[in-house]
């Protein structure tokens, strides 16, 4: 799995021309453009340094463990197209998310899944000039990725890194840990989840990713996320 920053080369020259291009006339302003770049540059190699090491981090943490039908719980009822009510107890240990249908947990925040898809490579929604991506590398794999959209309800900002935690399961007995990334600049770009804040009464968007044999997407097979929200476990029904 990798991520990378496209457009680091692009500043990188801006630079070069900004630097040639100064006349004396003109100096003052274009010190204050190359300062600007400049930091604009230092800023892109400490998010490539980090996105390194995160993908460092995610291969080692990455688990596959199978599980019993007693741990399961039992066969997860199809909630993808939103016909059963978000958090609604079924009858096992686990509440319900559905997509498209808001949980909303009082004085905490109200969370709604918006899109689930597989793909090689994972892109902000609407990707700007220059953005960080998601691929996956490995041969025979590709990315189940779910977007969770949040409202903060509570009194003071929350940090973006503790929203959820979400376990993938596929076919009753392998689990797939995941990661998060949080969208920026209106969907234009990622950033890291553990560095971003959502502000009382904002919203933020975060996408949980699990990198997954080719066999997940295309089996019929039951495939299934754990959302563990302030302590709490809901479970979003993927394929049933």
């Amino acid at each position: 799995m990798t991520m990378k920053s496209g457009g680091l080369w692009l500043v990188a020259a801006m630079l070069a021309v900004t630097v040639t291009g100064c006349s004396s006339g003109s100096a003052g302003a274009g010190r204050d453009r190359t300062e600007k770049l400049k930091a604009e540059i230092s800023e892109l190699k400490k998010e490539n340094k980090f996105l390194k090491e995160e993908n460092e981090a995610l291969k080692r943490d990455l688990v596959v463990r199978p599980v019993t039908a007693k741990e399961e719980g039992g066969t997860a009822e199809l909630l993808s197209t939103g016909d059963s009510p978000a958090a609604a107890d079924s009858g096992d240990e686990h509440k319900r998310i559905a997509k498209g249908t808001p949980l909303t947990i009082d004085g905490t925040g109200e969370y709604t899944i918006t899109k689930t898809s597989f793909g090689k490579k994972v892109n902000p929604s609407n990707p700007g000039s220059y953005y960080t991506y998601y691929e996956a590398k490995e041969p025979g794999t590709t990315y189940l990725a779910i977007t969770l959209k949040v409202k903060n309800l509570a009194g003071q900002a929350i940090n973006a890194g503790g929203v959820a935690e979400v376990e993938v399961t596929y076919d009753n007995k392998y689990e797939y840990s995941t990661f998060a990334t949080m969208e920026k600049n209106g969907g234009e770009d990622f950033t890291y989840t553990n560095i971003s804040t959502i502000g009382p009464l904002k919203y933020g968007t975060l996408v949980f990713m699990a990198e997954v044999p080719d066999e997940v997407k295309s089996s019929g097979k039951t495939l299934y996320a754990d959302f563990e929200i302030e302590g709490e476990t809901y479970r979003y029904t993927i394929k049933k």
